[in-house]
């Protein structure tokens, strides 16, 4: 699949570009403590960074040190966990009681694996059997939740957390906080469409990457072409 030449054209804009880590900027891999960027990934980020013409940010479920130790890139804002964790803000505190019910609930399946973040958990099941898929997501849908929590499903993994934040709410709010940039959010996963919704309403410009159903208004294949796109963008149009 090749770069939507709409999408290159942007590179006359002054832009608030907006991207999601896993899937994104790095390939999907079964274990997220292996998710290392796509080649070239940091050198795009480095010159949108640099150039001066544009804003960067990373908006994504992780947390924000884990974007930076794959990254290298201290100055690149990211905005972790689904937009609870913020530069320079402190984040609502932690509630491990709800963390250990969740936790308590999970099934017994070989290759399920549980990443308490802290502030929420992420259960991965990239390496459980084919066969057992079916079964494993009918009971990470059945736990019980505590109060004010939700679930969110994305790729072979459903992140539970406290209600009222979202990478919606997190564009959105980037967005507002440059109002003379054109938004452009790109993102791989269900928990992204949120962000496309959010960001179509405001003007922006929303960027599946890879298949699936979208809100998004256009499609690349992978992280190959969202670094094509970042390095196309970082270079000033001489022509």
């Amino acid at each position: 699949m090749s770069v939507p030449p709409d999408l290159l054209a942007l590179r006359e804009r002054s832009l608030l570009v907006l991207a999601d880590y896993d899937g994104t900027l790095a390939p999907i891999v079964p274990r997220p403590e292996e998710a290392w960027p796509q080649p070239g990934a940091r050198e795009a980020l480095e010159a949108l960074l640099t150039g001066g013409r544009h804003r960067v940010a990373i908006v994504t479920g992780r947390l924000a040190e884990q974007v930076h130790a794959f990254l290298g890139l201290p100055a690149l804002p990211v905005v972790g966990l689904h937009g609870m964790e913020w530069p320079g803000e402190e984040m609502t505190p932690a509630d491990p009681a709800a963390l250990r019910a969740l936790a308590a609930q999970l099934p017994a399946v070989p290759g399920l694996r549980a990443e308490n973040k802290g502030w929420t958990l992420a259960v991965h099941s990239r390496e459980v059997p084919e066969d057992r898929q079916p079964e494993v997501e009918a009971q990470l849908a059945a736990i019980t939740l505590p109060p004010g929590w939700e679930a969110i499903a994305g790729k072979k993994v459903r992140e539970f957390r406290p209600a009222g934040f979202g990478k919606g709410r997190a564009a959105e709010r980037l967005a507002q906080r440059h109002p003379g940039l054109l938004p452009v959010f790109l993102g791989d996963d269900v928990t992204d469409e949120e962000g496309f919704v959010r960001l179509r309403a405001l003007g922006g410009v929303t960027v599946k990457v890879g298949e699936g159903a979208t809100a998004a208004e256009y499609r690349v294949a992978g992280p190959a072409e969202v670094v094509a796109l970042l390095r196309a963008w970082a270079t000033p149009n001489l022509s």
